[in-house]
């Protein structure tokens, strides 16, 4: 419904042609190269694949298209993901019709576009950075993200993730990418790391 009504709203705007909506990682992945669009906007939290690993699939396939990353997450973590990942501006769902539209103009017109709220929580890290100083308190993480820790540090494969909580196996590898965003992380090894650091799994 959210992707239908931003269809039918954007629709309205004269200089705006709307020329594919998906509903999935799949289906975002076989219409961007058939359609082309010059701005695609990307939900984060998509039902099958995270938003983050199209965003990284795209920028090397199609390299041409703007991302704008349209999230319910003002996580530091997951912004500068996407923005490493190659998104050139991040929303949030909340935003008004006005700035949505300013957002996909910035970006139709090759420069950046970021909500203020999302401007705001990237410069706290900034200045926390610059005091010389690294987060003090761990990053915040659902409870079935912590399941999905647990078993991915008791060595458990997707598959076997998938079996033990009753998850099908994109929606784990979905839980692995947001897991990797907000812990900073490049890989399983690196999760391990984080998690130890922050002790996530001793409370």
């Amino acid at each position: 419904m959210f992707a239908e009504g931003l269809e039918t709203m954007l629709g309205g705007e004269p200089d705006f042609e709307v020329c594919g909506l998906a509903r999935n990682a799949a289906d975002t992945l076989k219409q961007v190269p058939e359609v082309e669009p010059n701005v695609l906007l990307l939900d984060i939290n998509l039902p099958d694949k995270s938003g983050l690993d199209v965003c990284k699939q795209l920028r090397a396939e199609q390299p041409d298209v703007k991302i704008l990353a349209l999230s319910m997450h003002n996580d530091e973590s997951y912004i500068s993901a996407m923005l490493n990942l190659g998104a050139q501006g991040y929303v949030l769902k909340n935003t008004g019709r006005t700035e949505l539209c300013a957002a996909i103009r910035a970006l139709a017109e090759g420069r950046t576009y970021f909500s203020q709220e999302v401007t705001d929580t990237m410069m706290q890290s900034l200045m926390r950075e610059r005091k010389g100083g690294t987060a003090k308190e761990p990053p915040k993480i659902s409870r079935r993200e912590r399941e999905v820790l647990k078993l991915i540090m008791d060595e458990c494969t997707t598959q076997e993730i998938a079996a033990q909580l009753f998850l099908s196996e994109k929606t784990v590898e979905s839980h692995r990418a947001a897991l990797l965003a907000k812990l900073g992380a490049r890989n399983t090894a690196g999760l391990v790391k984080a998690a130890l650091h922050w002790k996530i799994l001793e409370d």
